[in-house]
């Protein structure tokens, strides 16, 4: 657990260690705190009454690295080859090193719900950042599925419909210029204690990878850009304001909202294009219909038909005809995820069993109207 903020210990992996230690023995590894990740004395006190855990606190001079890649690897690996375990429950930015881990490895990742909403949930995954992917269903499993999902499919774009103002609005609000295409930039979550942004394919921050597609873009069309929200509570972002004020007109950074909604998901509604990297918007991509340029070291789903080259993605769209995820694929998969994929760590009703189960069976069905009873077409407070 070395990437383990406090607040995902207690609103996720300490709920998740309550219910594992009733069926197995349980040994927690993580480092001691730094940047806001590790464990230290408020979690350890937090847990001080649960049986059949063992504590594994790294304390050495290098347990920073354990963040990005251990200096003392193979020391790591021997020491949890001598614990020999079953199942390992990663949240780790670290994939080669836990990819070497004994047992089943699996990663407690964030769970894409946008447009939908979701009580507080997470995932168990063996492949994190893989967009879209899920394994191949029988006919009669993808037809479960998308008999789940209609309705909440229909009510969310019918809500979507109400609540967010038409693009002449939207546009003009935000200084869109209606007569080129606009392309929607959302970015990623750059607080220091984020050591997922290790992954990006040419390592560079926002500032300098904004650049880099601003020069692509803004000789065809807008670059409209939108900032994370943690970034926007956590981050100071004045280099990121600085940076866009002297890109010229054709780039604009979005407040966080709009005429009363995100400013990220009402632009997706129109942006002509999406550029993603590892973030969960290329979900709401999805589910409108737009087409989306990735940067990532990571896999998608061939039914989102992402590009991965800019000047292809830029032509396909000014051209009028570029590649768009598929509608039946992004309903399935929208399915999928909720049904199958996603759970809520703090449910009364979640049992160490079946956190165990979701480790070693990738597909069960019978989790399947639980999960889908789970989800909302709106956030509850947006609903008039």
């Amino acid at each position: 657990m070395p990437v383990v903020t406090p607040w995902w210990f207690s609103a996720i992996v300490e709920p998740i260690l309550r219910r594992l230690v009733t069926v197995a023995d349980v040994h927690v590894l993580a480092p001691m705190p730094w940047r806001n990740t590790g464990l230290g004395h408020n979690e350890l006190v937090s847990c001080s009454d649960l049986p059949n855990v063992q504590w594994h606190i790294i304390d050495s001079n290098d347990h920073p690295s354990l963040r990005m890649a251990p200096i003392e690897r193979d020391d790591l690996l021997a020491y949890i080859h001598a614990l020999s375990p079953d199942i390992v429950l990663c949240r780790s930015a670290d994939f080669a090193t836990a990819r070497a881990f004994p047992g089943t490895v699996r990663y407690l990742m964030e769970v894409a719900a946008t447009p939908f909403w979701v009580v507080p949930t997470v995932m168990i995954t063996d492949r994190p950042f893989a967009n879209g992917v899920m394994p191949d269903l029988d006919a009669a499993g993808r037809a479960r599925l998308d008999a789940l999902i209609a309705p909440l499919w229909a009510d969310m774009h019918a809500h979507q419909d109400q609540v967010t103002p038409d693009r002449h609005a939207v546009f003009d609000q935000l200084g869109i210029s209606p007569d080129r295409p606009a392309f929607l930039l959302p970015l990623e979550y750059e607080h220091e204690e984020n050591f997922f942004r290790q992954h990006r394919p040419d390592g560079v921050g926002s500032e300098q990878m904004l650049a880099t597609i601003a020069a692509d873009i803004t000789p065809h069309g807008t670059l409209v850009v939108t900032d994370h929200p943690l970034n926007v509570l956590h981050v100071d972002r004045t280099a990121l304001a600085d940076l866009v004020s002297g890109l010229g007109d054709r780039v604009i950074l979005a407040p966080a909202g709009v005429l009363g909604v995100s400013s990220t998901t009402a632009l997706a509604r129109y942006a002509a294009g999406m550029l993603v990297g590892d973030s969960k918007s290329f979900a709401l991509a999805a589910a409108f219909g737009v087409p989306t340029m990735r940067r990532s070291s990571f896999a998608s789903a061939d039914w989102l038909n992402t590009y991965s080259d800019i000047p292809a993605f830029v032509d396909d769209v000014c051209r009028g005809d570029p590649r768009t995820p598929s509608a039946a694929s992004t309903r399935t998969w929208f399915a999928y995820h909720f049904a199958n994929e996603a759970f809520n760590p703090g449910s009364p009703a979640l049992s160490g069993e079946e956190i165990i189960d979701r480790c070693c069976r990738t597909v069960n069905p019978a989790r399947w109207d639980a999960g889908m009873a789970r989800v909302l077409a709106a956030k509850p407070e947006q609903v008039h």
